[in-house]
């Protein structure tokens, strides 16, 4: 039963940080791209280099973030941060890589089911990079 809670309480503050991270990060990298280096939103939707330009821009920010800190600020909102499973930072590349890994998990679908199927209830991202999100101490 505590278990069942924990849990459920972690996925709340992983979802806060998401949002968070959403609002701080992406939203004004969208903002720039739309208003001050293209001519709006219509030029925006219909440039696909600049729709991932954005979201691996994202990327690399929030890796940066997770790298150097090991808390993006919904990170750090949320009181989470990501270690390796021995308790230590991960490399640029690493956190990179794991987010890669956790956007085709989730554009599949099978990155959101994943942690509903394994004992440690870890996300599918975590698992194959190795990493672990834990509250902050």
């Amino acid at each position: 039963m505590l278990k069942q809670v924990l849990a459920s309480a972690f996925i709340i503050q992983r979802i806060k940080a998401f949002i968070t991270d959403i609002f701080m990060i992406y939203t004004p990298i969208l903002y720039i791209m739309t208003y001050f280096i293209l001519d709006g939103a219509k030029s925006f939707q219909s440039n696909q280099g600049a729709i991932f330009l954005c979201f691996i821009l994202y990327g690399v920010i929030t890796a940066s973030f997770l790298s150097a800190k090991m808390q993006t600020p919904g990170f750090k909102y949320a009181q989470i941060r990501l270690t390796n499973h021995q308790g230590k930072k991960i490399g640029f590349i690493h956190a990179f890589l794991r987010f890669i890994i956790w956007s085709l998990s989730m554009t599949f679908l099978i990155g959101f089911f994943f942690p509903f199927f394994n004992k440690k209830n870890e996300c599918l991202h975590d698992y194959i990079c190795k990493t672990k999100i834990s509250f902050q101490k």
